[in-house]
């Protein structure tokens, strides 16, 4: 069910399915962001109520607090991207291509950046006011990794639809 248009090839999709990419990856995305925003703020909220100060004083326990909310709004940009991967009600495939393969390196990165996160403070001190090393912060660690993972997911399944979504969706049995 491809079709070719000169140099660009395309893979039809329901018009409901279409839709949900459209506004799906709208609600997703923003709501990414909005979250991440959300849960930084509580974080550095709630360590500013513990030490005194919203950051660590380390610049690599600062890196820490900072880089992986970064990655998630990459992943959260990039899903709401996925809507350019249509025209009309059909899936461009090189753009879905390409838009899964930045979804897998953000991943990836953010995945990366969690765990290093996540073992800064096991490794190092990076506040001042604490003698011995401390556990890491479970509540901002576990957040971040759901939002990377959720967003992930919701962008995989808007280039890379699998054919039981696309007949869950179809109004005709071409799927």
């Amino acid at each position: 069910m491809q079709g070719t248009f000169g140099q660009v090839e395309f893979v039809p999709l329901p018009p409901r399915f279409a839709d949900r990419v459209r506004w799906g990856s709208l609600v997703v995305g923003c709501s990414m962001i909005a979250g991440m925003v959300l849960l930084f703020g509580l974080t550095t909220y709630l360590q500013g109520i513990v030490h005194g100060h919203a950051f660590p004083d380390a610049l690599l326990g600062k890196a820490a607090a900072v880089l992986p909310p970064l990655g998630v709004l990459a992943i959260a940009v990039l899903v709401l991207t996925c809507r350019r991967c249509l025209r009309g009600d059909y899936l461009v495939v090189a753009s879905a291509e390409s838009a899964r393969g930045a979804l897998l390196f953000a991943y990836v990165l953010a995945l990366a950046l969690i765990l290093g996160s996540f073992a800064v403070p096991i490794m190092f001190r990076v506040w001042r006011d604490t003698p011995h090393l401390q556990a890491p912060d479970l509540l901002t660690t576990f957040s971040t990794l759901a939002f990377a993972t959720t967003g992930f997911a919701a962008g995989m399944c808007y280039v890379r639809p699998s054919v039981q979504t696309l007949r869950k969706y179809s109004d005709h049995p071409i799927w």
